[in-house]
């Protein structure tokens, strides 16, 4: 289990809000993110951050890919 954070930023390509691992290298500053909590996997991260508003919330390619679809 980790602890998962949300960009708050919607700036990459796709304009989702990206969830993170605390170990990813792409981890946002700590003004940028919002913790979402520690889960088993980043699908159970996503699927946090999207029942609370985060509707286009999306794994980060690197550190929840098991999460990631765009």
């Amino acid at each position: 289990m980790k602890h998962y954070y949300i960009n708050n930023n919607t700036t990459n390509p796709n304009g989702n809000n990206e969830v993170h691992t605390e170990d990813c290298k792409y981890l946002p500053s700590p003004t940028n993110r919002t913790y979402l909590g520690y889960f088993i996997d980043g699908i159970a991260a996503v699927a946090t951050a999207k029942s609370k508003g985060y509707s286009k919330a999306d794994g980060c390619i690197h550190c929840c890919s098991e999460a990631h679809t765009e």
